[in-house]
């Protein structure tokens, strides 16, 4: 028998488009001898939808083809079996799974919300645990855990909405001690969605605003204007840890904000180039190497990431810049350039997953109940 799996993407996320087309990529190269995809589509206005016909681009850009041809779901756990249910008044089983595949990008899907839930559920899933997840979505947490652990990140100062509208004052002498131009980010948005840059202090405070239309928490970095990007992708499982080629980007482009970086045409005229595997000393290569091990080992990254470098051209110094626990189209560019398929990456994961539901099998999953023989509900309000 096939193991059943649900492909879910979509969601509450800016980077909601972005996730389809990972999703759809990513469906054509799951092992159709080994497995059965079911596609799960969470809408913008958090509705799910389960179709063959949610397999095919045509689908997103014509709704109605959803609403005519898609089938609304809530994902239970029936006695122990993890069941796709029709939603509405007379519900029926549509489908069983046996795990699940999250291929969703950004806040409120990626950043541990879509894994707390299938946790709570109880189905296994494929991908990073809830508390790497977290931590790699905010990169408040990425920042203050490199510094932790003496790892190369940009001098930063970051602040909530309320604190910078109650005391700019002290915020700005925080970033006085920076040195521009300078980079505004939302703090948990990803594929650098609402990203700014500042070069004059007279600038700051009318761009920090802009930033904050789009998160409550945000980023002021230093920005490097001799820059390079190298990504590396790592995957670890319970037997091996996979290293992927390395990627080098440079852009002619002020930043690669996240319609450019989805805007083909930047890679067809030579704004963005990216060259794989990068063209780098080997000395370079241990170094991004080793850094991106730490870093998963102190992240505590149960699966598949990519880590994103910035390399100061002048200063020749390296830095690490975030890291992405469900990476688009799961690098697989990357792993391919590492004789990995597209295909076999996905084997890999799926089978690194059964091998987690066997080991979790074994855990302690009960505590002696006789603690609560006995007691009224007179002596529970006397517990401290």
């Amino acid at each position: 028998m096939k193991l059943k799996i649900g492909v879910i993407f979509g969601g509450d996320s800016l980077e909601h488009e972005l996730s389809i087309i990972t999703a759809l990529q990513a469906m054509d190269n799951i092992d159709t001898d080994k497995y059965e995809i079911i596609p799960i589509y969470i809408t913008k206005d958090l509705v799910w939808y389960s179709s063959g016909c949610l397999r095919y681009i045509d689908s997103f850009n014509n709704f109605n083809l959803i609403e005519k041809y898609a089938t609304k779901v809530n994902l239970i756990n029936k006695k122990g079996r993890f069941i796709l249910e029709t939603a509405g008044f007379i519900k029926r089983e549509y489908a069983e799974l046996h795990l699940i595949i999250p291929m969703v990008h950004g806040r409120g899907t990626e950043d541990g919300n879509i894994q707390g839930y299938l946790k709570t559920i109880g189905i296994p899933y494929v991908s990073n645990n809830i508390y790497s997840s977290v931590i790699c979505q905010d990169k408040v947490f990425t920042k203050q855990l490199l510094e932790h652990n003496d790892l190369p990140t940009l001098k930063y100062v970051w602040c909530f909405d309320n604190e910078y509208n109650k005391n700019k004052v002290a915020l700005f002498k925080k970033i006085d001690e920076l040195h521009y131009p300078l980079i505004v980010k939302p703090a948990t948005l990803g594929s650098s969605i609402g990203i700014k840059t500042v070069k004059r202090k007279e600038e700051l405070d009318t761009i920090i605003n802009e930033v904050l239309k789009y998160d409550r928490k945000i980023v002021i970095e230093e920005k490097i204007e001799d820059v390079l990007e190298y990504n590396i992708s790592l995957l670890k499982t319970n037997d091996k840890l996979y290293i992927s080629a390395i990627e080098e980007i440079a852009t002619n482009l002020e930043y690669r904000d996240y319609i450019s970086k989805c805007n083909l045409e930047n890679y067809r005229n030579g704004n963005i180039v990216r060259t794989v595997p990068a063209n780098i000393s080997e000395k370079m290569s241990e170094e991004i190497i080793s850094l991106a091990k730490k870093t998963i080992n102190f992240f505590n990254n149960t699966g598949l990431s990519t880590i994103d470098f910035l390399y100061d051209t002048k200063k020749k110094k390296l830095y690490i810049d975030e890291i992405n626990s469900i990476p688009t189209c799961f690098s697989h560019h990357l792993w391919e350039e590492a004789n990995i398929s597209y295909k076999e990456l996905f084997t890999i994961m799926i089978n690194d997953t059964i091998k987690n539901i066997d080991k979790d099998a074994g855990m302690v999953k009960e505590m002696d109940m006789t603690v609560l023989k006995g007691l009224t509900n007179s002596d529970i309000k006397e517990f401290k």
